[in-house]
């Protein structure tokens, strides 16, 4: 009788330590990575409805991306191809906010300023802009893979952030048309002008030949006077 009561205190035990460890377990399998934890991803304390719908839209916004950037670079100086992308990258950066992923909201912000700057003609679409947003799109599903705990980017991230933060600060400006004050400043004054015109023709007209006198006029020795 004595036996059996110490087995069972034992195996009593034992299974209290075993829950103990799978209670544990779950709790660290449940925390994000490292990486993720650095970079401002927390998808663990999303709601799980919420979780859901959030990864439906990133994937759909991913696809409209995708599609419209295809068709701007064919023509980047077309603002109408341009918005539908600055329109995705603005819902993302809503949707992350809200779910609580500020690192995807902070990426996606970055695009919406940089094309902000291409749609006020304060920045020139070149092939720089045109190639940063072509990687900002290619590194969204692995942003949102890291969300989900799959795998962390292979994409430089930060490199992508560094670029579009260059390109939002730079001042290479679409030459814009002179404004009346401008074309005021840059013309001449009246004066000016005139001075102008009286050195071109005092430089374009020959000066006269010199005059002379009658009294000056050479006499020959062969010349006679009338009788």
């Amino acid at each position: 009788m004595i036996y059996v009561l110490f087995v069972a205190l034992v195996l009593a035990a034992l299974a209290a330590v075993l829950v103990g460890l799978g209670v544990w377990l779950g709790q660290r399998g449940a925390r994000p990575s490292a990486a993720t934890r650095a970079h401002g991803y927390r998808g663990d304390e999303v709601d799980d409805d919420l979780r859901n719908v959030f990864i439906a839209e990133v994937k759909s916004e991913i696809g409209n991306l995708r599609r419209n950037l295809m068709l701007w670079k064919a023509a980047p100086a077309n603002l109408a191809r341009l918005m539908p992308l600055r329109r995705s990258f603005h819902t993302l950066k809503g949707s992350s906010r809200m779910v609580g992923v500020p690192a995807l909201g902070d990426f996606n912000a970055r695009f919406e300023r940089l094309l902000d700057r291409v749609i006020d003609k304060s920045l020139t679409p070149d092939p720089a802009v045109v190639a940063v947003v072509e990687q900002a799109v290619a590194a969204l599903p692995e942003l949102l893979a890291q969300f989900e705990g799959q795998r962390t980017p292979r994409a430089d991230i930060a490199a992508i952030m560094k670029t579009a933060d260059r390109l939002i600060k730079s001042e290479r400006a679409v030459a814009r048309p002179l404004r009346n004050g401008d074309a005021a400043d840059s013309l001449p004054t009246a004066g000016a002008a005139a001075q102008a015109v009286r050195a071109v023709r005092s430089a374009a007209t020959p000066p006269p030949p010199p005059r002379t006198s009658s009294a000056e006029t050479p006499r020959h020795d062969d010349d006679t006077t009338p009788p």
